[in-house]
């Protein structure tokens, strides 16, 4: 069943969000296609799918349908964006001989990422080759003087339609990378363009006044169950559309800068916007960070300069980096003393005690703790976090031991204060409930392994020195 198809059914509907958005416009369309994953759970990690493309369950059978393509067999040079759920086209690509382009994420450090590999040295762990690590540690630069010609575009979609529109995440980037490389003569009207998408992700039809001339439209979609071919073609960028950017998208992207003052030394009208409607995107991204991250706080700099105070060179302080250490002995001098004592300086040195190094030592009520096994040596505590909050089960702290595979969580009872002198606790934990997500959870996609889980013996209180506060 498709999104559009569950939404029509008023008691399968999904609940507007709280920030509403224009109907029929493309952020209602996204939005109803993130909560429809998210509900239905065909999503797998990164999570939440909201402000993303989708990893949607089933990319690797989608993907394959790629070799069902006379174009993907004829095609040899095939450009895939870097998004997770088109990791598995980039593998066929890489497996099928074919030279592989891959855009630098949000473009801000150049342009794009060439893997080509002969059939004796091609790598053994292709896997790893697609991720982002292993592009930008394998990938050849690309720029926009070099000569290239790419027969096969794939990108990643959030909503599509059989008739051949596309939506993206919201950013652009797509657009701007097939604009990019149509002034490079890269792409043409015989480059085939191509998305993978869940099949709740197709709507029959989608409006067609939400689309302008800088989308980039589809010749084939395909599905973990079907492979749809756009009969009618759409109407392609014919390149840069310098009215629609605004100065803070050139800033931020200096391979467009470059491109401009080409255009603009051949007499091309090189005009931008005046208004940049981007800055309300760029605020709604701030205000949803600053809702999952209450506790990050601005800088003081920041604050200041906001409000009327500058700084002085004098008064400006080293910051302190998050991590630091403590040598074993700090050499005190005094200004006025004579720089060539030195038995007085010594003298300073070993008087002077050391302090231990301690980070915080604040102590936490634990109620109770469980113990977290079989976590792979690639998993970072970040994704342990997101996929933690993604099931609602989030702990007070954690303690990551992730490089020796294990790590501790421990849940403290609410409390909520109605008095002075009198405090009433919340419902208990329900543990077992807890301990059922937790051993389900996957936080390599590409692991076969189940964390395990385990209650710790009742602690009343514990040190957050080596506990990391989620």
């Amino acid at each position: 069943m498709s999104v559009e198809e569950s939404i029509c059914e008023p008691e399968k509907a999904i609940p507007l969000p709280e920030n509403r958005v224009e109907e029929n416009s493309k952020q209602s369309f996204r939005k109803k296609v993130w909560e429809y994953l998210e509900k239905n759970k065909l999503v797998n990690f990164p999570r939440p799918a909201f402000g993303r493309i989708p990893n949607f369950k089933g990319a690797e059978k989608a993907a394959a349908k790629l070799l069902d393509l006379e174009e993907f067999k004829t095609a040899r040079s095939v450009e895939v964006n870097p998004d997770k759920p088109l990791e598995a086209s980039r593998i066929l690509v890489i497996e099928n001989n074919k030279i592989l382009y891959v855009p630098i994420p949000k473009l801000q450090e150049g342009l794009l990422k060439k893997l080509s590999f002969c059939y004796d040295d091609k790598p053994k762990n292709i896997k790893q080759i697609v991720t982002r690590w292993g592009i930008e540690t394998v990938g050849k630069s690309v720029d926009f003087e070099d000569d290239l010609h790419i027969d096969l575009f794939i990108l990643g979609s959030v909503a599509v339609s059989r008739d051949g529109y596309r939506i993206g995440k919201g950013k652009g980037y797509a657009d701007l990378e097939y604009a990019i490389l149509k002034e490079m003569k890269a792409v043409d009207d015989d480059t085939t363009i191509v998305t993978t998408v869940h099949d709740s992700q197709v709507f029959d039809s989608l409006p067609n006044d939400i689309f302008n001339k800088h989308d980039v439209p589809l010749d084939y979609i395909l599905t973990p169950t079907e492979i749809i071919k756009v009969e009618r073609k759409l109407s392609r960028p014919k390149g840069i559309y310098w009215d629609l950017l605004s100065q803070r998208r050139l800033n931020l992207m200096p391979i467009l800068q470059k491109i401009k003052d080409a255009h603009a030394s051949e007499g091309r009208d090189t005009t931008l916007k005046e208004v940049d409607t981007d800055v309300e995107t760029e605020e709604k991204r701030r205000s949803i960070k600053a809702k999952r991250f209450p506790q990050q706080r601005p800088k003081p700099d920041k604050v200041m300069q906001e409000n009327g105070i500058t700084n002085s060179v004098d008064n400006q302080k080293p910051r302190k980096g998050r991590f630091f250490r403590r040598t074993r002995s700090t050499q005190v001098t005094n200004e006025n003393e004579d720089p060539g004592n030195k038995e007085n300086s010594a003298t300073q040195m070993m008087k002077k005690k050391t302090r231990p190094f301690r980070r915080n030592s604040r102590r936490l009520q634990v109620d109770f703790s469980l113990v977290v096994s079989n976590i792979d040596r690639n998993v970072r505590v970040r994704h342990l976090k997101d996929a933690l909050i993604g099931h609602g089960i989030k702990p007070n702290n954690i303690t990551w031991r992730g490089y020796k595979g294990f790590c501790y969580l421990h849940y403290a009872k609410p409390v909520k204060k109605e008095a002075a002198d009198k405090v009433v606790e919340e419902k208990p934990f329900a543990v077992d409930n807890v301990i059922e997500i937790l051993q389900t959870l996957k936080l390599n996609p590409e692991s076969t392994t189940n964390l395990s889980v385990k209650v710790m013996e009742p602690i009343t209180r514990i040190e957050t020195t080596d506990v990391t506060a989620v």
